[in-house]
């Protein structure tokens, strides 16, 4: 680990996808080095520390890092490995970057899904039908993405 004196303190440089970023502190977390390489929400990204040879072990966003240890100092920075989003209001999640409107609705449990259909309400506000489009895949975003669940059965008349 490189040390530089600045200002009779030192700090501590490490490598993020080549861009270079100093810290004063030798112990940060992954949501540090995240946030001061500017890849923000923290939550959308993944960090991984580049070991020696071609390892690399994912880095938690809460995970203490000591940047004192030699051979800390490279990270790179790749897409979230879990989507969160909300259907109906209600948290979900998955580890797949799309999924299709049915299987939003099915892995929410609303059944029976032929009775349903997926409106997304895109960051603008903006509402999105996927009535025509039931298996056509919707890409995960991040921060999550949000669905509403709409009923298109048959009300039972008395």
């Amino acid at each position: 680990m490189k040390e530089e004196k600045t200002s009779a303190k030192k700090t501590y440089k490490v490598d993020v996808d080549g861009k270079k970023i100093d810290f004063i502190e030798p112990v940060v977390k992954g949501r540090d080095i995240l946030v001061k390489a500017g890849k923000t929400p923290p939550e959308c990204h993944s960090l991984y520390q580049k070991l020696k040879g071609c390892d690399f072990e994912k880095i938690s966003l809460d995970e203490r890092v000591d940047l004192s240890n030699p051979g800390i100092e490279r990270f790179t920075v790749k897409p979230p490995d879990v989507f969160f989003y909300t259907l109906d209001e209600e948290p979900e999640t998955t580890g797949e970057k799309a999924l299709s409107a049915n299987q939003i609705l099915e892995d929410g449990g609303i059944m029976p899904v032929k009775d349903y259909y997926l409106i997304e309400i895109d960051s603008a506000g903006q509402e999105i039908s996927h009535k025509d489009t039931p298996d056509e895949p919707i890409q995960m975003k991040c921060p999550g993405s949000k669905f509403v669940s709409v009923f298109k059965g048959e009300t039972p008349v008395s």
